[in-house]
């Protein structure tokens, strides 16, 4: 007797079936799936598109996100982070929502996990191909969209404002590579100094993302130079690297010498030091 798509037995294999398709059950599980498999077209189908979607997503190859997609999710870590430190009077009451579906619901319910499924596969699949490398990315980063105000002129000051939160400041660094008129603009010394001085990780990087931008100006160069041989953080330290091999900067080449024997710092550092050294030797 054939199993249909709606019945109790394919709602109770229905989460099931991705890890089936990758192999990944017990084998008491792995016996039960296949036998339900065997009799259920659906089923079969779905198996199908899920070892089709883990096939390819496997033979993606894996490509470094731009540091845009880092920095950018990282001030929005901080923003959800400043929104959930607010007083409780400041937080809306939670609306309840039901999550037992009803009888009624059931035979649909199974097949939205199965998407959902693919989807998540897709996803990954898709991003996969659209991340592009460093070189070809980083210098088109968009800058944050905002309106800028009397903050600005004070951060251009002061870097490291205390009044500011992390993401405030990260935004005023975008506005702030938006507005520079030349190669003697003061804005790019303030910039630096963000670079090198402010105490959040986060706006050093977006900070180091936009001087890239500025890269004609014969300060940015020098100025990563320099801000590596002074870093601490690993991720500041990375991208300074990621920079400075994109600019093909050979007078990196002695700060890197050092820095990938440098036994304080972490392998993943070293080894990023010693890969761009290799590189800019090259050139």
């Amino acid at each position: 007797m054939n199993i249909t798509p709606n019945s109790s037995e394919c709602l109770d294999v229905a989460d099931l079936l991705v890890d089936y398709a990758e192999h990944s059950l017990p084998p008491a599980q792995t016996a039960q799936m296949a036998a339900h498999v065997a009799t259920c077209p659906r089923c079969q189908e779905r198996v199908a598109q899920l070892q089709e979607l883990g096939t390819k997503f496997e033979a993606a190859e894996p490509i470094t996100p731009p540091l845009a997609l880092r920095v950018n999710f990282m001030a929005a870590l901080e923003r959800e982070k400043a929104a959930l430190a607010k007083p409780e009077s400041e937080v809306r009451e939670a609306k309840v929502v039901r999550l037992e579906p009803a009888k009624s619901e059931e035979s649909g319910m199974w097949w939205l996990r199965i998407a959902a499924s693919l989807v998540l596969l897709a996803t990954g699949v898709l991003l996969g191909n659209l991340w592009r490398p460093l070189g070809a990315d980083v210098a088109g980063i968009s800058p944050v969209a905002t309106t800028a105000d009397s903050r600005l002129g004070t951060l251009k000051v002061n870097p490291a404002v205390p009044s500011l939160s992390a993401s405030d400041r990260i935004q005023l660094v975008n506005e702030m590579a938006g507005e520079v008129k030349g190669s003697a603009d003061p804005t790019v010394q303030a910039l630096i100094n963000t670079l090198n001085f402010d105490p959040n990780t986060n706006v050093r990087l977006a900070a180091g993302q936009a001087l890239y931008r500025l890269r004609d100006d014969p300060r940015v160069r020098e100025a990563f130079v320099q801000s590596l041989t002074i870093q601490t953080d690993p991720n500041v330290q990375i991208m300074l690297i990621e920079l400075l091999v994109a600019l093909r900067e050979r007078r990196a080449v002695p700060e890197l010498e050092r820095l990938s024997q440098r036994r304080d710092a972490l392998p993943i550092v070293r080894q990023q030091a010693e890969s761009g050294l290799g590189q800019l030797i090259q050139i």
